[in-house]
């Protein structure tokens, strides 16, 4: 991991779930690589937190994404959906990225959105393959389901992360009004996305 390029994550270190669900999206796409990005609230972009496979031209491309951006992970922001482009070469909104992609050696990527049960939007969990493809139903329910779980476990790291023991007894409030706040702000964010 070019280490260099990955954001630091703001609150604790989230790495060790966001790489079970890299492992496990991975795994059940057959995908050949993948990155896990954090939605920064404060500039409204995603920032690479964890990857596999990646060179340096791909890390420094995608280090942050916008909502507004063609890719498929912007595309999952502004949706807040799976984003399935099946063929990047042909993908006309991936245009810009289409050089990125071939030298990269994928052909095709899925970009699955990390929403808590709360429905706080936390990121994206996007695998690459090396050719055409399209991953089945039961490829990307498992990917979604790895995707709801690991922000589910994200949030309750970053509540028990908390060593004073006043914040201790608050964990569940603090939980709650953490997952609120994502959830305005991905809300904000979208609404700024469609008055552009």
């Amino acid at each position: 991991m070019t280490r260099s390029l990955i954001t630091r994550l703001p609150e604790g270190d989230d790495r060790l779930p966001l790489e079970r669900l890299l492992s496990a999206s991975l795994a059940a796409t057959g995908a050949i690589m993948g990155n896990v990005q954090l939605m920064d609230w404060h500039t409204g972009r995603l920032t690479i937190a964890s990857q596999r496979g990646f060179g340096r031209n791909f890390l420094e491309c995608f280090r942050t994404v916008d909502a507004r951006d063609g890719s498929a992970c912007g595309r999952a922001v502004r949706d807040r959906r799976a984003i399935v482009i099946e063929d990047v070469m042909r993908d006309c909104e991936f245009a810009p990225y289409r050089r990125i992609a071939d030298e990269a050696g994928f052909r095709a990527v899925q970009s699955t959105p990390l929403i808590s049960t709360s429905g706080a939007f936390l990121g994206v969990v996007s695998t690459h393959f090396s050719a055409a493809h399209r991953p089945t139903a039961g490829e990307m329910l498992a990917v979604s389901s790895a995707a709801r779980a690991q922000a589910n476990a994200i949030i309750r790291q970053r509540a028990q992360e908390s060593t004073d023991p006043e914040e201790q007894e608050d964990a569940g409030r603090n939980r709650i009004e953490r997952s609120i706040a994502a959830l305005m702000s991905s809300y904000e964010l979208l609404r700024r996305i469609e008055q552009d």
